[in-house]
């Protein structure tokens, strides 16, 4: 025989029949498990990404609207302590004008009893 006669053709192997057999099965099971594996790891992980980038947000919000308020809070405060410092200086410079003016009235009756007791003694002397 010759060399010719001898050589078989090589078979074509296709890619359905490599999936058969337990071996082959086993694989490719294995490596689809670990493909839907990481593909779900990195969809939990975009959701989980998603609602942390959201309560961020979200407590950034509520810190804006804190200080906000607390701005408000503190300009009518101040607001409040003006008016009141307003009236008490009002209420302070009322009395004092009137304690001035009785001050005065006071001194202005006594000179007169004073030029009335000294025209009296003059007028009995």
């Amino acid at each position: 025989m010759t060399m010719k006669e001898v050589t078989m053709p090589t078979p074509k192997i296709e890619m359905s029949s490599v999936r058969q057999g337990l071996l082959p099965g086993v694989v490719h099971l294995a490596i689809d498990v670990a493909e839907k594996g990481q593909s779900t790891a990195i969809a939990v992980l975009q959701d989980v990404r998603v609602e942390l980038r959201g309560a961020i947000e979200q407590g950034i919000e509520l810190a804006e609207k804190v200080s906000a308020a607390g701005f408000r809070l503190a300009r009518k405060a101040v607001q409040r302590f003006d008016d009141a410092a307003n009236e008490t200086l009002a209420g302070t410079e009322r009395l004092l004008g009137g304690a001035v003016k009785s001050a005065r009235e006071t001194t202005n009756a006594a000179a007169q009893l004073a030029t009335t007791a000294v025209s009296g003694v003059a007028a009995s002397a």
